[in-house]
């Protein structure tokens, strides 16, 4: 190989090597971005409510719709993400994490939330089941004799898609949850 061969190679290696990892995310042209979770404070999850109902938690996501070149304009409906589905993991920071024992299981499902090409938008997940509350650990905080905390973090992912069908790669990010059996005076689920 001569050397003016040589040094275009090397010139290409460099610049594959300086492409920022969001602009290689899927195969679409934008990427959705969760720019928010709660509002950026922790969740403080009560395992059971005064009457003794169990409710869910639910936060708001703040979502972004962006073209990964800042130098596209707008082009109508065709790059607007539709979040498909949604995993949430918990973990805690000690290193105890098995599913049932230490926290709880973890759970997804199916959303159709858009976010539009170039705007934001705001999707309201519930990140705590009903059924969570009722099985180890978060059960074993119900009368537990005096207020125990137990901190464990979300690993909330969306999963998207445009309306012309590219993929985007999984969006995620964390959320501190603090559970505890908190003394409250709620007779009923907040809202309902």
């Amino acid at each position: 190989m001569n050397a003016k061969a040589l040094v275009t190679a090397l010139g290409a290696l460099a610049l594959v090597g300086c492409t920022p990892d969001w602009a290689k995310n899927g195969d679409a042209p934008v990427v959705l971005l969760m720019t928010g979770i709660n509002d950026g404070a922790p969740l403080s999850s009560d395992v059971r409510i005064f009457s003794g109902a169990v409710c869910p938690d639910s936060v708001p996501l703040r979502l972004e719709n962006h073209f990964k070149n800042p130098h596209v304009t707008a082009t109508g409906f065709r790059h607007d993400f539709t979040v498909e589905r949604y995993e949430v993991r918990y973990f805690r920071s000690d290193g105890r994490n098995t599913e049932g024992v230490d926290v709880p299981y973890r759970i997804s499902g199916n959303l159709a939330q858009e976010v539009i090409e170039e705007q934001t938008a705001t999707l309201n997940l519930e990140v705590v089941r009903r059924q969570a509350k009722l099985e180890p650990p978060l059960v074993n905080l119900k009368n537990s004799g005096g207020p125990i905390i137990v901190t464990m973090f979300a690993d909330i992912t969306l999963h998207a898609r445009t309306t012309t069908g590219q993929t985007t790669n999984p969006v995620s990010a964390r959320l501190q949850i603090d559970f505890a059996d908190f003394a409250d005076a709620a007779t009923s689920c907040p809202g309902q």
